[in-house]
């Protein structure tokens, strides 16, 4: 597989030689161009087809971040972009607000003095990208070759197979739509902020259900997303605080760093933030909110979106959401995923109930709050 052909845009030149080396570092790709500001990013891709993928940095002069963003988008559509995010909450602002735009991902700006020590976090984070973007390149070339859309799943064992497919014929006996929904759950990572907003907008102020969400972000992207989503949709959206009662109507969205759950107290069903190691490698994690959801509704009806992002993280919890509570499960459809990781462990496991189109998941979600169990 050929290396992928980056361009940094950062106007530091410290940072620049950091964010070179890490991209080499992954061996996945090679450097092209290392420029300063958004309008010579928008030059060089005028100049040349061959880049594959750029490195932004959310602000810089001349052209920042988001608007080079935009005419990347609008000019060069298969071009990959990953945000270089800073920590200050502007920063977060603004990479939220790419990531809706189409953004792939973001990596965090290396620190101070000693950055130069975060070359390998850096390399980490971005092979695992470029990995992601090379099965996508793939993917879209055999497609305009063949005509047909390829699907990229691990291997499986003629064993597998059939445990699978009995798991999912299984799954399908006990698949019946709710007449009656207590509580709904949202899980996302990679894609998630622009999936959460083609589904939150949906949903209208009188739904009077709870909504809990897990995001995968890191401490005060989470808390730009909840503003965010909250200015854009009908019902209010926060980020949970510890003791917080779970009421009807509003989403909450789980802390970055934090994981969620919900514990009962006097008689109510409350948030709570707990310190505990990551889970399936991520900090807040929808195994942990969901298994405690599962204890919390035990026979209670629970509707839960699994949506776009790498990994598995929410299968598990879905798992026992359905040994424990009359659980009702919509995953994203792999056309419309980013990454199509957590909807299809969740749907080869046998665990989904439907699976959508991110346009259709939100008006899915009010149809079975309202007991209209048809499409």
């Amino acid at each position: 597989m050929n290396k992928l052909k980056v361009l940094i845009a950062d106007d530091t030149a410290l940072y620049r030689r950091i964010l070179t080396d890490a991209v080499k570092n992954t061996g996945h790709a090679t450097v092209e161009y290392a420029v300063s500001n958004g309008a010579i990013v928008i030059e060089r891709l005028r100049q040349h087809d061959d880049i594959d993928v750029v490195l932004l940095d959310v602000f810089m002069p001349e052209l920042d971040g988001i608007d080079t963003l935009r005419i990347i988008k609008k000019e060069f559509p298969d071009v990959e972009v990953i945000m270089i995010s800073g920590e200050a909450s502007s920063s977060a602002e603004n990479t939220v607000e790419a990531l809706k735009l189409g953004a792939v991902d973001f990596i965090m700006k290396p620190k101070g003095e000693d950055a130069s020590e975060n070359i390998d976090k850096i390399t980490n984070s971005l092979r695992g990208l470029f990995a992601l973007i090379n099965v996508k390149k793939c993917s879209k070339s055999i497609e305009q070759i063949t005509g047909r859309r390829v699907k990229i799943v691990p291997k499986q064992t003629e064993d597998e197979d059939v445990e699978k497919s009995r798991t999912k014929e299984k799954a399908a006996d006990k698949s019946k739509p709710l007449t009656k929904v207590d509580l709904i759950l949202i899980a996302s990572s990679t894609g998630g902020p622009s999936a959460l907003e083609k589904v939150l907008t949906c949903i209208p102020h009188d739904i009077k259900k709870p909504i809990l969400i897990v995001q995968h972000m890191p401490p005060d992207f989470t808390k730009a997303l909840s503003k965010s989503l909250d200015r854009k949709c009908s019902i209010n959206v926060k980020e949970g605080e510890d003791g917080e009662i779970i009421k009807d109507g509003g989403a909450i969205i789980a802390p970055g760093g934090f994981p969620m759950i919900v514990e009962s107290a006097d008689g109510r069903k409350k948030i709570r933030l707990i310190d505990t190691p990551h889970v399936n490698g991520v900090k807040p994690a929808a195994d942990v909110l969901f298994e405690s959801v599962s204890r919390e509704y035990s026979g209670k009806n629970v509707l839960v979106a699994v949506l776009t992002g790498m990994g598995s993280d929410g299968m598990r919890g879905v798992e026992k959401l359905k040994n424990r509570c009359n659980c009702y499960c919509i995953t994203q459809s792999e056309r419309t995923c980013v990454v199509y990781g957590m909807p299809r462990s969740v749907y080869e496991k046998g665990l989904s109930d439907e699976s959508l189109d991110i346009e259709d998941i939100g008006v899915r979600i009010v149809q079975l709050v309202s007991g209209m169990s048809g499409m």
